[in-house]
């Protein structure tokens, strides 16, 4: 028996590297070629140790170790494999070093997301918004935004999660963010928007990294709603609850995605609810979800109480459903209701 479960976690190990050292060599190539073009700017000590570097990772791919720890060989953390394809550690195994580097650039990470992240509450004449934004770890790969628009009066708002965890699917999500806020400045419609969106981000990242992504324009006027591949957004209306159906495919899968747009209208007090996947899939300690059913009641439970009193009761209720079970991935959720 023993032998047999050696064997399997053997197998497992071997799996892992194979995994990584396919999805890595053709990053690790590229590495070596674009070293090799801008050697002239480098000392060739420096050149010689970088080239080491590479090939030392080439190497561990040729022999099936790539992606373990040299020390414990277990794998290492995914989403720092996606940030640095040269590691050789896993976190338990840093050195001290190495320890505070990487609590360094965890710092540094936190504080730029909470900086982009916008105000918990913002109003304006016709609309008010609270938004929940909960990460699993010290950074998150959901995206959230709510941009007031030249006019002043028109607000932009969105919900989107990234690929991965941790460090790398933060700064996707930055990178997400700082697309849209330079797309917004220029006179687009959103479905011109979000197409460009995603064509921008087929062509500045990795083919693995994408986005699902819902997202609208809030005006006096009334909502436009994109939902690339996103949960479904719920419509919060006096005596009924839309569900609104994706109407287009994840952001950075294919350059030519296409984008519809709904057009909503909401009376005083009605509100839309944009969240994360990970609220309704929270689990309990038995192994059953949360699901959509349950999220629609805790919203209209506090339906006539106002956007905040609305987002702290899911989260509350979410809370009390998973028990003593951990959350396993960012929770976001975003209310959007209508003053007058």
């Amino acid at each position: 028996m023993r032998d047999n479960m050696g064997f399997g976690r053997a197998y497992d190990m071997n799996a892992a590297s194979t995994s990584a050292g396919h999805t890595f060599r053709p990053q690790l190539l590229d590495r070596r070629a674009r070293l090799q073009a801008a050697g002239a700017s480098v000392s060739a000590a420096y050149l010689n140790d970088l080239l080491a570097e590479v090939d030392s990772a080439l190497g561990r791919i040729d022999t099936g170790s790539y992606g373990l720890c040299e020390t414990c060989h277990d794998p290492i953390e995914a989403d720092r494999l996606e940030s640095n394809p040269l590691v050789r550690f896993c976190l338990d195994h840093l050195s001290q070093a190495e320890m505070l580097a990487h609590q360094q650039d965890l710092d540094l990470a936190t504080q730029i997301q909470s900086r982009l992240l916008p105000p918990r509450d913002m109003a304006l004449e016709t609309w008010d918004t609270q938004y929940r934004y909960e990460p699993v770890g010290a950074v998150g790969g959901d995206y959230c935004d709510l941009i007031v628009l030249g006019d002043g009066q028109s607000l932009f708002f969105a919900v989107g999660d990234v690929a991965g965890k941790g460090v790398a699917a933060s700064l996707l999500m930055t990178h997400l963010s700082a697309i849209f806020r330079s797309l917004l400045s220029l006179d687009l419609s959103l479905a011109d928007v979000v197409s460009r969106a995603n064509r921008l981000l087929c062509e500045t990242t990795a083919p693995a990294h994408y986005a699902t992504l819902v997202c609208g324009r809030a005006t006096a006027n009334g909502v436009e709603l994109c939902n690339a591949g996103h949960c479904r957004p719920l419509l919060l209306q006096r005596h009924a609850t839309q569900r609104l159906e994706p109407t287009g495919l994840p952001l950075g899968l294919f350059s030519g995605g296409r984008y519809t747009v709904l057009h909503i209208s909401l009376g005083a007090g009605e509100s839309l609810a944009l969240y994360s996947d990970r609220i309704t899939e929270a689990q309990d300690p038995d192994g059953d979800e949360y699901q959509e059913e349950r999220l629609i009641h805790s919203l209209r439970d506090r339906f006539e109480h106002g956007a905040g009193a609305m987002a702290d009761s899911v989260l509350q209720d979410v809370a009390r459903f998973r028990q003593t079970r951990p959350p396993v991935d960012d929770m976001t959720l975003l209310i959007v209701r209508r003053r007058r």
